[in-house]
């Protein structure tokens, strides 16, 4: 073997190496934006569900004070 074809690359094969490492790069990218998402829908989430609470506590207590009130 002479330096010629050691050094030589083989063109499919530094396709194939740019392309793996195009797809690494889309799933971290893909999974950053997967986790921002979801962060965001489980703050979305958060807030509904505390609303909920406050307004279902505020009725309850509503209630309990037309309850005792008789």
């Amino acid at each position: 073997m002479t330096n010629d074809t050691a050094l030589r690359v083989d063109p499919d094969r530094a396709d194939a190496n740019e392309e793996v490492r195009q797809l690494i790069v889309d799933l971290r990218d893909a999974s950053r934006d997967g986790r921002k998402l979801a962060q965001r829908y489980a703050e979305l989430l958060e807030k509904v569900v505390e609303e909920y609470c406050v307004e279902f506590e505020m009725r309850a207590e509503a209630a309990l004070a037309r309850l005792q009130a008789r």
